[in-house]
């Protein structure tokens, strides 16, 4: 698997200026039209707004936010990236000395990540405190941390979990956990100045290279959906950033078509200006949706029955076979199995193998006349 060989960026800011700060400013911000084409989509916020939201850091209390992200400026990894879940951690400066991340490459070098909404939500909340306070430093580790973005990619387009390279599961395009949706969704916020980036934060040199990231992204996205006999069908938690190809995870994370993961990636496809060839994804994903969707079945993720009738649900499997619409579960084994009783029971309440998950998707699309269902949905 190739990785990119790219040199690691520099901080922009020494860490002795950490805890600096400035008095509260206005930001300078652009009033610009949109650029989405008429042929979007009519409005499908209410699918993606979730990946905007920053509510674990935020508070509304400018002093205490502002103290808490100077704190997260501090944990900052010299390549721009941030670990995940370190809500706790970032109520303390860095002390200098404590491990940034839980990963290391095989050299030593603490690994960033997309995983869990880490980086992503740390740049927006980061725009945040730079649009109310005019602090410097917190544009300059916005800028960092795009450098961490545009640096990690692959030339095909796809974003790995982590950077530098892990040599495991992780250094696949990563769209587990919605990983990769949520970094370009953050993108097109930037680019379409969006969402609080409506103003000096990034430099237009900055905003077209992350366009032209973005563009790569969708290209890769579009490249990666799978085909079965000839049909678009969905995408799989982890794909090969060279052949495209469904990739295993973790052992109980095989190579699938994913039932979850991909709810986000059609969104997304769907809020963008509608190519001939976006359009064709994504109602090629729908369709699949409505296909495979199991209607009358509620699912308990902790039984003791997993699986029961239920007029007024419908639900999807996490994982179905790559080539062919089926099904399955999976142990630390690392096998697979069709019977969610044959599996532990670690596994088989430690994760989530089924949900409502297009739901909401298959709902919206047709209220908008984007797609028309092969059957109403389950009333609820």
């Amino acid at each position: 698997m190739a990785m990119i060989t790219a040199a690691l960026v520099t901080p922009h800011a020494a860490a002795a200026d950490v805890n600096a700060s400035s008095a509260p400013v206005t930001i300078k911000t652009e009033v610009l039209p949109s650029q989405k084409s008429s042929s979007t989509l009519g409005d499908v916020s209410s699918l993606l707004q979730k990946f905007r939201d920053i509510s674990n850091f935020a508070t509304g209390d400018l002093a205490k936010d502002t103290a808490y992200a100077l704190n997260i400026v501090s944990w900052q990894m010299p390549h721009g990236g941030f670990y995940k879940d370190m809500e706790k951690q970032y109520a303390a400066p860095w002390d200098g000395v404590t491990e940034r991340s839980g990963w290391k490459d095989p050299s030593g070098v603490e690994l960033g990540t997309f995983d869990n909404d880490a980086t992503t939500s740390e740049i927006r909340f980061l725009t945040e405190m730079y649009v109310k306070t005019g602090n410097p430093i917190f544009k300059d580790s916005v800028r960092k941390a795009v450098d961490f973005i545009l640096v990690s990619q692959y030339p095909s387009g796809g974003w790995p979990q982590v950077y530098p390279k892990r040599s495991n599961y992780s250094d696949a395009v990563t769209y587990n956990d919605n990983a990769m949706v949520q970094t370009m969704i953050l993108l097109d916020d930037i680019t379409q100045r969006k969402h609080g980036f409506d103003n000096d934060i990034l430099t237009s040199q900055e905003r077209s290279k992350l366009k032209a990231a973005l563009d790569k992204g969708i290209a890769y996205t579009l490249k990666a959906q799978i085909i079965n006999n000839g049909v678009p069908t969905v995408w799989g938690a982890q794909h090969d950033p060279v052949t495209y190809e469904p990739l295993p995870g973790r052992a109980y994370e095989l190579a699938s078509k994913s039932g979850s993961e991909s709810v986000a990636i059609t969104a997304f496809l769907m809020s963008l200006p509608q190519t001939p060839e976006i359009e064709h994804a994504a109602k090629s994903a729908l369709q699949w949706f409505d296909t495979v969707r199991e209607d009358g079945t509620k699912y308990n993720r902790q039984g003791p029955v997993y699986f029961e009738p239920d007029a007024g649900s419908v639900i999807w499997y996490r994982f179905y076979n790559v080539d062919e619409d089926v099904p399955f579960y999976a142990d630390r084994d690392g096998k697979k199995y069709m019977n969610i009783l044959d599996i532990s029971e670690e596994r088989r309440h430690g994760y989530s193998w089924a949900g409502s998950y297009a739901r909401n998707l298959l709902k919206l699309a047709s209220e908008q006349g984007y797609y028309k269902l092969s059957k109403p949905l389950p009333k609820t």
